[in-house]
């Protein structure tokens, strides 16, 4: 039997032909790590961009077409990231980007978005430089680096005798580390704070003893650790708690404070150390906390910010498709798409989300930031295995613990 080799361009008309525009799904790319040292925090994503894909198209999808969200593997590596949104972009076609898990892998993200005009909503990233460079396709929801300290800096300029007498500042030496430190430190010094101690490290070091020596001889009024890893703020915090540092308040920052594993790891040592979290939506809201009470459910583990932030993306993208006017032109569609988000005006369990260009805290001038990025702070403290909202007021979820159990004047 003679077989015929049709010509290529024949079978695309086919393809075409048998799946129009309109019956095929809305793709959405996800650059996360689902590999390495970092996984646990893309499962953490995959989770958050299921549940908003499954209600979005139980609801009818957006304009009647279904979402879909494409993950790619980027371990963590900055270098591959870059290769997975260019992928993402060129092979699978998706519209959008969003995800990036952390900040130097969003920066090759971002770079790979503007140069190949696909919008890219980052929804967890946060050093001040990504939306610092005037990149027209970028967006970003959640509040940067140097914003995360807003709710400690208010917590210690607003309870009473909170001020630090001095303060010792451990960080690790990432984008992020280093702009979050930044900022902490120069609103202390602001407020005539001395700084004992600054120690940079690299992520993953598995011996903090060297740098905790030299924080305890400077015996500081309080502590101040910054560690994107989990594993460095686990034993950050174990080497100087076991190291007898005890200054009036341990406070983190960064992601690795503001997951489960910090508290099962560390047990008694985790109770009541201050992580200045990323924000999480404000749970005495009635719309977030039934997004609380839902995921938990489904997977039974309660979100905290990188679910939140996941799972709002996926709505502020769905809602800038469905006002954008799609016709099927990938390059106009992805256009129409940066439109509509540059437009969007809305509320989802996250908060308040409008993107505009204004200047952040260090004076950085950024570009489509949430300008309710300053709202979006809060100051937790874990207590029992939880971690409890504690500042400002109109966020707690329960009264703060100051100054730490133990300390002697």
């Amino acid at each position: 039997m003679r077989t015929t080799k049709l010509p290529k361009w024949l079978l695309l008309l086919a393809a075409a032909l048998a799946f129009p525009a309109e019956a095929q799904p809305l793709k959405i790319g996800a650059p996360q790590p689902m590999t390495g040292p970092d996984a646990p925090f893309g499962d953490k994503f995959k989770k958050a961009y299921a549940l908003a894909v499954e209600e979005i198209n139980g609801a009818g999808g957006v304009n009647g077409r279904m979402l879909e969200v494409v993950i790619e593997d980027h371990q963590a590596k900055n270098a591959l990231a870059a290769t997975i949104a260019e992928k993402l972009i060129t092979q699978e076609k998706v519209l959008v980007l969003t995800g990036g898990r952390a900040s130097g892998q969003a920066m090759e993200i971002a770079s790979v978005a503007q140069r190949l005009k696909t919008p890219y909503l980052v929804d967890h990233p946060s050093a001040d430089m990504i939306t610092t460079k005037g990149f027209e396709w970028v967006f970003r929801n959640n509040p940067t680096g140097s914003i995360y300290p807003s709710a400690f800096n208010s917590f210690i300029s607003e309870y009473p005798s909170a001020m630090p007498r001095s303060a010792a500042v451990v960080y690790d030496n990432t984008l992020f580390g280093k702009t979050i430190a930044a900022s902490a430190m120069k609103f202390l010094k602001s407020k005539n704070v001395p700084i004992v101690g600054d120690e940079a490290y690299p992520v993953n070091t598995l011996d903090f003893k060297g740098i905790m020596t030299k924080v305890k001889g400077t015996n500081p009024d309080y502590l101040l650790l910054v560690a994107v890893a989990t594993t460095d703020a686990i034993l950050l915090t174990r080497h100087a708690k076991e190291m007898g540092i005890a200054p009036r308040a341990f406070v983190g920052f960064g992601g690795g404070f503001g997951v489960a594993d910090y508290a099962s790891q560390l047990g008694p040592l985790a109770q009541n150390v201050f992580s200045s979290a990323a924000w999480s939506g404000n749970p005495n809201d009635p719309r977030t906390k039934a997004f609380y009470d839902k995921f938990h459910a489904r997977y039974g583990i309660w979100p905290h910010e990188h679910e939140v932030e996941g799972y709002a993306a996926i709505y502020i993208i769905a809602d800038a498709m469905k006002r954008a006017k799609l016709t099927g032109n990938l390059d106009a569609d992805r256009d129409a798409i940066r439109k509509a988000l540059a437009a969007t005006d809305m509320t989802t369990v996250f908060g308040k989300v409008k993107f505009g260009n204004w200047t952040g805290p260090t004076g950085d001038p950024f570009t489509n930031q949430n300008i309710y990025s300053p709202e979006h702070s809060v100051l937790a403290q874990w207590r029992d295995g939880q971690l409890l909202n504690v500042w400002p007021k109109a966020f707690a979820e329960t009264s703060v613990v100051f100054p730490e159990p133990g300390f002697k004047q």
